[in-house]
């Protein structure tokens, strides 16, 4: 045991365990937590940026449920008529069918893609705003680290130690 003592303790004491606290050591003392997520949706401008999102979205995707239906009609259409076709119109609906198919695809990825496009540039901005705020309610109360609140990244948090309602607020009071 002594011998497994006289070992262990030069390899404590290089790794820093046994170190005692100097007077010069930075000590946190204050920390906060903000759901970044939270500031993103609740504020008036996530609001609004949601709601225009949605609204982009929800006009590319009637666009998309109407090429949709319409290449449908066009199958059904073909398979009701294939019978009575040459082998050469067969082929050629076919294959107007299978560009179709891919020009819908084609639509249906460029929306997503702008889609998310949108929301990065809105997001970037309002990000940028509550990291500015947050900034600026740490100096104000003495907050030496502030990390960002999500299940995957802070388990537990005390309440009181919670900035996300102030920065929500003065985020609507400073950004109308």
């Amino acid at each position: 045991m002594q011998r497994l003592l006289r070992l262990a303790l030069p390899v404590i004491a290089a790794l820093g365990v046994a170190t005692p606290v100097r007077a010069a050591d930075p000590v946190l003392e204050k920390l906060a937590v903000v759901d970044v997520q939270r500031c993103l949706l609740d504020t008036r401008e996530g609001k609004k940026a949601k709601a225009e999102l949605e609204k982009a979205f929800t006009k590319g995707q009637a666009r998309i449920t109407k090429k949709t239906e319409e290449l449908q009609k066009r199958a059904l259409d073909l398979r009701a008529k294939a019978a009575m076709l040459s082998p050469e119109e067969l082929n050629k609906r076919q294959t107007d069918l299978v560009r179709a198919q891919a020009e819908l695809e084609q639509l249906s990825a460029e929306l997503q893609e702008d889609v998310a496009e949108k929301e990065a540039l809105l997001t970037e901005k309002i990000y940028a705003n509550v990291e500015s705020i947050v900034k600026q309610i740490a100096l104000e109360d003495g907050v030496q680290v502030v990390l960002v609140r999500s299940d995957m990244t802070v388990l537990y948090v005390e309440p009181k130690l919670d900035l996300t309602n102030r920065v929500i607020v003065r985020y609507d009071k400073e950004h109308p």
